[in-house]
């Protein structure tokens, strides 16, 4: 629970007793199933995972406030003190989750500087959503697909709430209020608003389209080569302009290739899911091998280079 009451439903995958946390952030308009291969591949090779939906979004109510990219980077940080108080952690946010880690780092560098995580920065942005991604003649028609649908969301959502109950229950844009989902797993990304009014969701919208981190991350880029930079070749959400922008706020970053063939939903997509997983599979290993390491050191010596 929050400290506006929102509830955010955790799930954890791995033993308690593992020797890195490895916390995972969605993105827009999706649930923590989106990390399902991730969690799978990095809990049993005995790495502690912990997903969790979004405020607004599959389990998780949207709380009291507006929703908006600073009070999900306040999440975050409550989900971190809630789940890994100590010990190594690696924080990977994918696309908003991404905008949330960040937030994170330019609203409480004292949280980055004194965990020091290891982060991954999944096809995300430093800047504000955009509609257009580029300025090829398709990337125009996608903008305009994507207008047509997002400024009757934001401009009339009680309308938008009554077309949206009359949609078909499979729909990822239905909405079933009373719908109900009991299982330990994350409901399925398609499920991910059907309990969300529309108004909440355009309140996140909003913030997103006006968000920006830019000039604010000085904690996070002083940790170097911890911050790796992953995209797709294909994104279409999150151009590589903006890759690049986020690249140059973090110049101590590792900026990785883009994965070829790869398209904007990275960890459950068909070939750049194989990506995400060696990023976080190495840098929870190296950060255990670090904490066992430091473990091992003589008491005087590790007084000396704390």
């Amino acid at each position: 629970m929050t400290d506006d009451g929102a509830r955010l439903t955790v799930y954890t995958d791995g033993s308690s007793r593992a020797g890195v946390t490895v916390i995972l952030s969605h993105g827009f308009l999706m649930t923590a199933d989106a990390w399902r291969i991730q969690a799978r591949d990095l809990s049993a090779r005995g790495v502690r995972v912990v997903r969790y939906d979004q405020r607004a979004h599959g389990d998780s109510t949207a709380g009291e406030v507006a929703p908006t990219v600073d009070r999900l980077g306040a999440d975050l940080a409550e989900v971190i003190y809630a789940t890994a108080p100590r010990g190594p952690i690696v924080l990977g946010g994918h696309s908003m989750g991404g905008m949330a880690t960040l937030t994170v780092a330019a609203r409480r560098p004292e949280l980055i500087r004194r965990r020091r995580p290891r982060v991954a920065l999944i096809s995300t942005a430093c800047t504000r959503a955009q509609l257009v991604p580029g300025n090829h003649p398709l990337h125009w028609a996608k903008a305009a697909a994507r207008a047509s649908y997002s400024y009757p969301v934001c401009w009339l959502p009680p309308a938008a709430d009554v077309v949206r109950k009359r949609l078909p229950s499979r729909h990822p844009w239905a909405f079933r209020p009373d719908a109900d989902y009991r299982d330990e797993a994350p409901p399925p990304s398609r499920q991910a608003i059907r309990r969300t009014r529309t108004e909440q969701i355009a309140l996140l919208w909003k913030s997103l389209r006006t968000y920006t981190t830019a000039g604010q991350l000085q904690a996070l880029d002083a940790l170097g080569d911890q911050v790796e930079i992953v995209t797709g070749e294909l994104d279409d959400w999150i151009p590589m302009s903006q890759t690049r922008e986020l690249a140059e706020q973090l110049p101590n970053a590792r900026l990785h290739a883009p994965v070829l063939g790869a398209g904007h939903r990275l960890p459950s997509d068909r070939v750049g899911h194989r990506a995400v997983t060696r990023v976080l599979r190495r840098m929870a290993e190296t950060a255990l091998h670090e904490s066992e390491a430091a473990d091992t050191q003589p008491t005087h010596l590790q007084g000396e280079l704390a």
